[in-house]
């Protein structure tokens, strides 16, 4: 159905993160441009993720954990609490990245079961 693949990094403790290659998502970008009364140009980026059946369902997708990121594509990357290897250094060398800013549960609907993620 979706060909996109995109990798997780999951916060399991302040020393563990857990990275998991998930294949057959949809990566959707929406930029949006705007000016002010002032003539100030403000870009919002938005990033949709949608995960079909199949692809959500041994996964934690948590919008509470400001700390998790998703990045586009299969990325080998080891997270640690060493300067030049924190989420915020994968994210600054990753430009289609971020962290997860909502989670829409559709899992428990009758056709097109599936979870939709917005990122920040």
């Amino acid at each position: 159905m979706f060909e996109d693949v995109i990798t997780l990094f999951h916060k399991v403790s302040d020393i563990e993160w857990k990275r998991i290659v998930i294949h057959g998502v949809q990566w959707s970008e929406h930029t949006e441009k705007t000016v002010d009364s002032n003539g100030v140009v403000n870009v919002a980026r938005t990033v949709t993720i949608t995960f079909p059946k199949g692809t959500y369902e041994d996964i934690v997708l948590d919008a509470t954990n400001e700390e998790d990121c998703i990045v586009y594509g299969e990325i080998a990357f080891d997270v640690q609490d060493v300067k030049g290897s924190r989420i915020s250094d994968l994210r600054k060398q990753f430009s289609r990245s971020g962290a997860i800013k909502s989670v829409n549960d559709n899992s428990n609907r009758r056709f097109l079961q599936n979870v939709k993620v917005v990122l920040f």
